[in-house]
């Protein structure tokens, strides 16, 4: 009887290949009265092969997202420019007032909306304050501005957005009229072009002959004329001042609203779908981490992983809400969303995804896709060394595929345990003393490979083996 031992570091010659070559200092030759068995006797590995990763194809997957876009025209308007953000419950300004007493204006600014007064008889010191709340939604005799008096002052608004409409009310005190008094108001606009103010709506107020001094008159003003082709635009500006060069008795203004034009959006149109690739970084991955990655990655698309606690499948819920487009953002990226998973056994069975199985799987608006049993993390329960050696009893395997890399698997000496804790090792020692009569006459290298139970090669970056080749007579009873 002869005794070959072969102990082999993986890592001198093979770190990164799935399998060993072990090339011998001399053959190894029977003749017809011997034979060879051949023996693995032990086997280490340390676990650094991750459950999820490129190589196992299962860390990727696509979602395919149809766009919605809107339109709009501008039409209708609503109430924007009041008292929120100028001045608060009390009356108290809530904004800095810039006041420039060389110009006599003084200068409210919110929210890219900024109001001018500008009175030449009373703007003379920058202590003090000019603004009082004429901006709110009823007008009060007490919150007042003059508008014209020995002179004729104005307020100019300009803002960002497109005002349509302008919505005062004036105010007369202390006078008993002896005749009618009318009144010119003007909306003007600024021409960038001529850089003059032109008029574009114009109110006559008649203050009436009364028994009381006290009067209030409304009037709106508007900033469209159609015939004229005049239409708002963002940071147009206006002025609301009197067009009567002199009046019996000082006009105040109350109430200065504004309405702004609002676009209204179409029904929109749904474009092409678009897929994005979803990748998982190569790692060891547990139900909670995975749940939490696929979180993190799934976040522009407002969708949501979790794992049943009593049936452990994996639920991908769609958590987008009714989109409101807006002039900024008129699509709905995630209108609507699909799972696109790779018909890979191996990520099928890690998704549990069975009979659901599809191209596209939707995930409802404001529903959910459940997976069809619970999930499965394990894509490496065992380690099988096959070896090139030709036994004389073949090993006969029914071993499934897990993606496209599987191979047919040779002669098998061991299949290894590898259920056991990441970055642990694995030791294989051959307690049952299994051998394997080999019908080979002469071997000069002797190649072992290495797979998973799917069939698929794995690239093993460290291994210690320890590999025994028995020559035996034929008579023998070893």
């Amino acid at each position: 009887m002869g005794l070959f031992d072969f102990y082999i570091d993986k890592r001198k010659n093979h770190k990164n290949d799935n399998y060993v070559n072990i090339i011998l200092d001399y053959p190894i030759e029977v003749g017809d009265d011997y034979y060879l068995k051949v023996k693995l006797c032990d086997f280490k590995f340390l676990n650094n092969i991750y459950n999820i990763s490129s190589t196992l194809m299962n860390n990727q997957f696509n979602i395919r997202s149809y766009p919605k876009t809107y339109t709009y025209v501008y039409g209708g308007s609503e109430l924007f420019l009041t008292d929120e953000g100028f001045f608060n419950d009390q009356n108290t300004l809530l904004v800095s007032e810039v006041i420039d007493i060389t110009t006599h204006q003084s200068t409210i600014t919110y929210d890219n909306t900024s109001l001018t007064y500008y009175n030449t008889a009373t703007i003379t010191d920058v202590t003090q304050s000019y603004w009082q709340n004429i901006l709110t939604d009823t007008a009060f005799v007490d919150t007042k501005m003059v508008l014209q008096d020995t002179y004729v002052n104005f307020i100019e608004i300009t803002s960002d957005e497109r005002i349509t409409s302008f919505d005062c009310v004036f105010y007369k005190e202390d006078n008993l009229l002896q005749s009618p008094v009318s009144i010119d108001i003007v909306l003007q606009k600024y021409n960038t072009t001529t850089s003059v103010w032109d008029n574009i709506d114009n109110q006559t107020l008649t203050f009436d002959v009364l028994n009381i001094a006290i009067q209030e008159i409304s009037a709106s003003f508007s900033a469209i004329d159609t015939g004229n082709s005049i239409t708002p635009q963002p940071n147009d500006k206006y002025r609301i001042t009197s067009n009567t060069s002199s009046i019996p008795f000082p006009l105040y203004i109350i109430k200065l609203q504004a309405d702004k034009q609002i676009p209204i959006f179409n029904s929109g149109t749904v474009g092409a779908p678009v897929e994005h690739t979803i990748t998982i970084a190569d790692g060891f991955y547990k139900a909670s981490t995975l749940k939490t990655t696929l979180n993190d990655l799934l976040t522009n698309y407002n969708l949501s992983a979790s794992i049943d606690q009593y049936t452990n499948k994996l639920k991908i819920s769609n958590d987008n809400i009714t989109f409101v487009p807006t002039i900024d953002n008129p699509t709905d990226n995630n209108f609507q969303l699909d799972l696109v998973i790779p018909n890979i056994p191996n990520m099928l069975e890690n998704w549990g995804i069975t009979n659901s199985y599809q191209t596209y799987i939707p995930v409802p608006f404001n529903s959910y896709y459940e997976t069809d049993t619970n999930i499965n993390l394990i894509n490496l329960s065992k380690i099988i060394i096959t070896t090139d050696l030709n036994f004389q009893n073949k090993t006969h395997n029914e071993i499934i595929t897990g993606n496209s890399l599987a191979k047919g698997i040779g002669n098998i000496l061991c299949w290894c345990d590898l259920d056991i804790a990441p970055f642990t090792c694995l030791n294989y020692r051959n307690y049952e003393d299994l051998s394997y009569k080999i019908e080979n006459k002469h071997i000069t290298n002797i190649k072992l490979s290495f797979y998973n139970e799917k069939s698929q090669p794995l690239n093993l970056d460290n291994a210690l083996i320890h590999l025994q080749i028995k020559k035996l007579q034929k008579k023998s009873f070893y």
